[in-house]
């Protein structure tokens, strides 16, 4: 067979496959134009040496936006070419070689995958711009424009690498699929589902055990730093169990509804009937779709709360617009020589002392501890890995009633506590290392860039803070720096611009001196929370993306399969109201249950997750839920959206 003869077969089947293949070249072109994006943010010259912090960040999502589309894709190609069983087939029949359907469809798939990579590299470069200048909106970079952001010939590259690559592993099945497959067993996969497990039960036990525990990790695990690893395995539970319990207890389910004397009803008779063909054969993409909606929705929502938290943070960490701190070991020898030392070298950096405003200097010191009941434990470095453990930020009171503008005062046994995860504590005496100390709860001011959890105490006095110094320096046997006493002067400045008095004060950083520019640091803050909120935004978009192609797929495949079952009705002489009474039932169970399966699972997760958010910064429960609760909404109504339209084209194609 000639190139030309094969091309023209392979247009034709392009023409006649269309309600599948322009889906594929769209979602796929989607796919590809978030990967090529990525590369390009990755490789561009402005990103590089103007958010440095921000390329760790980039790479990491490049490389999982890469993955992602190439599962999506691969899953794509698996549904074409299960539709293409029945023209394989009959080409066979017709008497053509093996080596000429071969070629045929492999014209097809490059006419295919040519698309894809036009439409990836076209829409790659446009939305690319608008990514670029999205991204930079969101690390508060405002002096950025389009040209900064010019074609990537590597992005162009590395998505033509991957394009021809899943090419190649598609003529590859292809070629296998012809070559060990007679026209019968062709014939035979085009309507072949997953199948129904013989061991059903053993699968449900197996489902409703995995989920559990998934579930049971996500509601008891405390704590950021048991949540990191918890999350995962979480996760892949909940994973396993979904599909389990999609294979297993929705075919127990339907079968016990057959034993009810309702069954033999019309309506309930077509559904339930029609309900566990349609389960046993779509298990596993209903399990996916169920899948790929938590993704969004939990992707979605953490990383959205994550970045509009990052104002709140950012003046909790840094109160001031510069801060200056003290390498040295403070004690009541010295501090007063420390603190006047760092007064003169800021005033130094001014023409006039009155430039210098807002001024405090503050004491702090850090360990970790363990609270229980009323005592609260210093702990030793083998003792942090103790889920109870938690970090203790001790500061003065004349620099907090400074930084906060109060005045209140203290006795020699009062302290003030604060928890930056808990707004209330029910707490009115602590013994800490044989003292009592009378306790008066405050609003958290824990700096909020501080990840895990914490309790602060604010102390009367340098006196009282040494106190602590030694509990802490004991604990850890000397080793930890941090639980020795430091000293920060943190000020403003007025009557000079930023960028001339950058220039003067960048100078302060010394070997025993740590130079804070509050400016410098939020750009640093905006690059991780933005570059997150991006990251997150584009595999949030590729899983809607996924979950929508999966839906499309099995309205699609569902009416091609229905359409026969349509007529065999109509010809019993069935009433077409009965029939597509029977049928929207069965597609609404069918795809709603994967909405309600996500929710679910969202909102038992909603724990574990809330607890990896405050890595970022103390966050509000309530906020979170209420974020929560905004994407899921949005995402009931993209679902709803996709639901109508896909229904409409599955009547099209059963009439």
């Amino acid at each position: 067979m000639s190139f030309l003869m094969a091309k023209k077969f392979a247009l034709k089947n392009l023409k006649a496959n269309k309600v599948l293949e322009i889906p594929f070249v769209l979602s796929s072109g989607i796919m590809f134009i978030l990967f090529n994006i990525m590369v390009s943010l990755a490789s561009n010259s402005y990103v590089i040496h103007r958010h440095k912090f921000l390329i760790s960040i980039i790479n990491m999502g490049m490389v999982i936006v890469g993955i992602l589309a190439v599962i999506f894709v691969l899953y794509s190609v698996s549904v074409l070419l299960k539709r293409k069983n029945k023209t394989l087939a009959l080409y066979s029949i017709l008497g053509l070689e093996k080596k000429h359907i071969r070629k045929i469809i492999s014209i097809e798939f490059m006419y295919l995958f040519t698309m894809i990579l036009a439409i990836a590299t076209v829409g790659g470069y446009i939305f690319g711009q608008l990514a670029f200048l999205g991204l930079n909106y969101l690390m508060r970079d405002m002096g950025v424009n389009v040209m900064h952001y010019p074609l990537s010939i590597l992005a162009i590259v590395l998505t033509m690498v991957v394009v021809i690559i899943l090419y190649l592993i598609t003529v590859i099945r292809l070629s296998f699929t012809v070559y060990i497959s007679t026209p019968t067993e062709l014939l035979n996969k085009q309507h072949s589902g997953e199948g129904e497990p013989k061991s059903r039960y053993l699968v449900l036990l197996f489902g409703l055990i995995t989920l559990s525990a998934g579930y049971w990790i996500a509601l008891t695990t405390k704590g950021t730093l048991e949540s990191i690893t918890n999350f995962f395995i979480a996760v892949l539970l909940v994973i396993f169990a979904t599909y389990a319990l999609y294979v297993a207890l929705t075919v127990v389910a339907l079968k016990l509804q057959k034993k009810h004397s309702s069954y033999f009803k019309p309506v309930k008779f077509l559904s339930v009937s029609g309900l566990l063909y349609r389960i046993k054969s779509n298990a596993l993409s209903l399990a996916s779709i169920a899948i790929l909606g938590s993704g969004v929705i939990v992707t979605l929502s953490a990383v959205t709360m994550i970045y509009y938290s990052a104002n709140m943070n950012f003046k909790n960490a840094i109160p001031r617009s510069y801060e200056l701190i003290s390498g040295e070991n403070i004690d009541l020898h010295n501090y007063k020589k420390v603190s006047n030392t760092l007064k003169k070298q800021v005033e130094k950096t001014v023409d006039n002392k009155s430039q210098v405003v807002h001024s405090y200097v503050g004491y702090n010191c850090e360990s970790w501890c363990e609270k229980k009941g009323d005592q609260l434990k210093i702990l030793n470095n083998e003792s942090l890995s103790s889920r109870t453990s938690k970090m203790l930020y001790v500061g003065d009171l004349v620099g907090y009633n400074a930084n906060l503008h109060k005045k209140i005062k203290l006795q020699d046994d009062e302290i003030l506590l604060c928890n930056n995860r808990i707004e209330k504590l029910n707490v009115h005496k602590l013994r800490i290392g044989g003292r009592t100390f009378k306790v008066r709860t405050v609003d958290n001011f824990v700096p909020a860039n501080v990840a895990i959890e914490s309790y602060g105490i604010i102390v009367k006095d340098l006196k009282t803070m040494l106190f602590f110094s030694k509990l802490f320096v004991k604990a850890t046997g000397g080793m930890a720096t941090n639980a020795k006493i430091s000293c920060s002067y943190n000020w403003d400045v007025k009557g000079i611009s930023y960028k001339k008095y950058s220039k003067r004060v960048h100078v302060l950083s010394a070997n025993k001196v740590e130079f804070v520019d509050a400016k410098e640091f939020l750009t640093r803050f905006y690059e991780i929370n933005g570059g997150f909120l991006f990251i997150g935004i584009i595999i949030g978009i590729i899983f809607l993306v996924g979950t929508i192609l999966i839906i499309y797929y099995k309205q699609v495949s569902a009416g091609y399969e229905d359409r026969h079952k349509f007529r065999i009705m109509k010809e019993i002489g069935l009433e077409d109201a009965l029939i597509k009474k029977s049928n929207t039932s069965q597609l609404m169970l069918l795809l709603y249950s994967p909405l309600c399966v996500s929710i679910i699972h969202c909102i038992v997760a909603s724990k574990i997750v809330f607890n990896l958010v405050q890595m970022f910064g103390g966050i509000k429960w309530q906020n979170y839920n209420i974020c929560l609760a905004a994407v899921i909404a949005i995402f009931f109504i993209i679902y709803l959206l996709v639901f109508k339209i896909t229904s409409r084209i599955y009547y099209n194609i059963v009439r």
